[in-house]
């Protein structure tokens, strides 16, 4: 079983996101709380993954955000709901075999609502970027 860094889940929402209706009310990030969860989605393997470089500042989740694959609006909010994998780069993808058949697992699941800010995704995967083990982080629109 490989190693993992524990993520708190995140605590509630801002009030004017209580007033939209389920799943929105009730959407949280998860940190590392439903592992099977995440190997499950990580398993059909259809989501995208953008590998980042936490000493680059992230830039790569704007640039990826940005690319064109989704669209934006003027004050730069997804008009789209998005999900996507990251992973450090340089690794060998979302989890790899290691010497000795050990899994070792890097992948963060990134859920964002619908007007979400690129900016505030960005912020969120930063603060819930995980080098080791699987976590998961949830942008609401605000």
């Amino acid at each position: 079983m490989s190693t993992s860094t524990t993520t708190q889940a995140q605590g509630p929402i801002p009030v004017d996101q209580e007033t939209l209706p389920w799943p929105f009310d009730i959407a949280r990030s998860t940190g590392t709380t439903y592992r099977p969860l995440l190997a499950a989605i990580l398993a059909t393997d259809t989501l995208p993954t953008v590998p980042v470089a936490p000493d680059g500042g992230f830039q790569a989740i704007g640039e990826y955000l940005r690319s064109g694959e989704y669209l934006m609006d003027a004050e730069d909010r997804s008009l789209e709901r998005i999900t996507f994998w990251v992973c450090p780069a340089g690794t060998a993808g979302l989890f790899h075999e290691a010497e000795g058949g050990e899994v070792k697992e890097h992948g963060l699941l990134v859920t964002v609502e619908r007007g979400a800010k690129v900016d505030d995704v960005v912020e969120a995967v930063k603060g819930a970027f995980v080098e080791e083990g699987t976590a998961h982080v949830h942008v609401p629109a605000v």
